[in-house]
């Protein structure tokens, strides 16, 4: 089961540059998607400032398809489209997954950190 995540509110920053998801750990070429786009894995810090009195961090990984994104380190992201889509491995162990639409640079570019 997919579910949306209301982003709204939630500040994103980038964690890691774009990397290649690779279709496993012995076949190490990039992923793609049935239609053929190449699919990407982004690190974002998310911080909600609802949540307790100081607000929550957490880090994610997040897939997203089609061209490489543009994005700088430590940087304000725009995520687009975020959804939650869990499943279980061979092992039986819950996995989380997170995919977008896109992530792009806020508000068009950079920021000071």
């Amino acid at each position: 089961m997919r579910r949306r995540i209301d982003t709204s509110g939630i500040e994103f920053r980038v964690a890691a540059m774009p990397l290649a998801r690779t279709v496993s750990r012995q076949d190490k070429t990039q992923k793609v998607t049935r239609d053929g786009r190449p699919v990407w894995v982004v690190k974002l810090t998310a911080f909600d400032p609802g949540v307790g009195p100081h607000g929550s961090t957490e880090q994610i990984w997040v897939e997203i398809a089609g061209d490489e994104p543009s994005l700088a380190n430590n940087q304000l992201a725009a995520v687009a489209g975020l959804v939650h889509a869990p499943w279980v491995n061979n092992k039986g162990e819950l996995v989380e997954a997170f995919r977008a639409e896109s992530i792009a640079m806020a508000d068009g570019g950079r920021r000071a950190a």
